[in-house]
């Protein structure tokens, strides 16, 4: 038997989730360091993964807090394992994560609605052009014509309600704070590449975050406060029982347009097999990176290999739904809110 729950995350203060690219030095600038890094908007699926797995265990009384860190004791792994697993998160690979069955991709709640990103075709009609063909390697192919696009025009990405009936701009549930200082060495002086400017962001009117989680058997675990981002920004966490999945949650938010198309709803691995079925890709991509588990290693050394996305919101056209669909679904990513679409079939 499945337990299925919604569980929501209110900001306390300004968040700030770090993506690939922050203040540190990285193999793309040499040894030099950014002195302005800008927050996403979500947190990344593994850093959420990581916190559940934490409070589950703090709740059901499997971690040991203490001034010189936290662990599970050796009394303890058994239950810590049934609970939580012990696989460290992986994109090439299954992990264990225990009693965990899924959690799904974060998105947004407020006022009793749910909101997802919206395609990025919403405001215009692709089109199979039969008058012009394009050549992609050996084969050729129809042309995507996009009525109504017009690629001088700024377009500010939005979010549509589980039911379709309300379309919001990304600034109506996000709020910038901008902060600008000058880092101080022990001896009381600015230290080299000191200056830095730092853009958090805020929640708006009563907006939280949220995501679907679905254990395998019922446990210990209520509402609470927990950490999360690069500055361990404090959230109310609460929990509630919900009888949806997020695909049937938000399963009729998106309109149908002339061709097939899949339409991406959390951040997206995709590989050359994807590519080769898709007729076009309207989207953008992304760079991940996560921890690993090497404790003693140094910050470099932890960092996973840099892995590219495609955003939540991206659309991929295709003549097959079926194979795009197969090539897409990685049930091991799907399990921890990663690689979640809905398949629209095409008016032609």
């Amino acid at each position: 038997m499945s337990f299925n729950y919604i569980i929501t995350l209110t900001p306390l203060e300004p968040f700030f989730f770090g993506g690939e690219y922050t203040f540190g030095a990285d193999d793309t600038r040499d040894e030099s360091s950014r002195y302005s890094a800008i927050s996403t908007h979500f947190p990344q699926q593994s850093a959420v993964l990581g916190m559940i797995r934490k409070t589950i265990l703090i709740q059901n009384d499997c971690l040991t807090l203490h001034r010189r860190g936290e662990w599970v004791d050796n009394s303890r792994i058994s239950k810590a394992t049934s609970l939580v697993g012990r696989g460290q998160f992986s994109y090439d690979e299954a992990f264990d994560i225990g009693m965990i069955e899924s959690l799904s991709p974060v998105f947004i709640a407020q006022s009793g609605k749910f909101y997802v990103a919206n395609a990025r075709d919403k405001n215009f009609t692709p089109r199979l052009s039969t008058a012009t063909k394009m050549l992609i390697g050996d084969t050729e192919q129809s042309t995507i014509v996009f009525e109504g696009f017009d690629p001088k025009k700024y377009e500010e990405e939005t979010f549509v309600s589980s039911n379709g009936d309300t379309v919001k701009k990304t600034s109506d549930f996000f709020g910038e704070v901008s902060n600008i200082g000058i880092k101080k060495a022990k001896n009381g002086g600015a230290e080299e590449d000191a200056f830095f400017q730092k853009n958090s962001f805020i929640l708006k009117e009563n907006a939280s975050f949220a995501f679907i989680f679905t254990l395998s058997d019922e446990i210990k675990f209520a509402k609470t406060i927990v950490t999360l981002g690069a500055d361990q920004s404090s959230f109310v966490l609460d929990i509630k029982p919900f009888d949806s999945s997020f695909n049937q949650l938000f399963s009729d938010c998106f309109d149908t347009k002339e061709i097939d198309r899949v339409i991406l709803t959390s951040e997206t691995l995709i590989n050359q097999e994807v590519q080769d079925l898709a007729l076009f890709i309207l989207g953008k991509r992304k760079n991940f990176r996560f921890l690993k588990g090497e404790k003693n290693a140094p910050s470099k050394g932890r960092k996973s290999k840099r892995y590219f996305l495609l955003e939540r919101g991206s659309v991929l056209y295709t003549s097959d739904l079926g194979q795009l669909s197969s090539a897409l679904s990685q049930t091991h990513l799907q399990r921890v809110g990663i690689n979640h679409f809905i398949t629209i079939k095409g008016t032609k």
